[in-house]
């Protein structure tokens, strides 16, 4: 099998906006300012943005922000976006994109891997269970 995973750069902006699109299918996305935030996250000190490609065309992609977090008593990678083309999913692209951010967190001397995940989402909740995740918290959302 031919797989890739690499750090994201600018250039691969392009190859992701379609795997956004599936995350979000019912938001309406603003492509520019999108682009704005994904530049920022791979020029960022603190932000980890990876592809994964087969066969030379990118199919997944997952972002995280390393946080400082009092719970831990340290540092933590908090994943913001992790996305596999639903014609590629279950073939254990996913898995290889989350153990990345594991290994690469680990590597970072970072405490734990944190992540959230709408409530209709089921598939992904079972996806991340079977990975050793485990449910600890609901995330609040306030509108600024």
């Amino acid at each position: 099998m031919d797989v890739e995973i690499r750090k994201s750069t600018e250039n691969d902006f392009e190859k992701v906006y379609p795997l956004f699109e599936q995350l979000w299918p019912n938001k309406e996305l603003d492509k520019k300012e999108l682009k704005v935030v994904f530049d920022r996250g791979v020029n960022s000190d603190t932000d980890e943005l990876f592809c994964l490609a087969y066969s030379g065309e990118v199919i997944g992609f997952c972002a995280y922000a390393i946080v400082n977090n009092l719970w831990q008593a340290g540092y933590i990678s908090y994943m913001y976006a992790m996305v596999v083309d639903e014609n590629y999913r279950g073939k254990g692209f996913g898995t290889m994109l989350i153990n990345e951010a594991i290994q690469d967190s680990k590597n970072k001397g970072l405490k734990r891997l944190e992540l959230d995940s709408a409530f209709h989402r089921e598939k992904a909740h079972e996806f991340y269970l079977k990975l050793g995740f485990e449910k600890r918290a609901f995330l609040f959302s306030y509108i600024l």
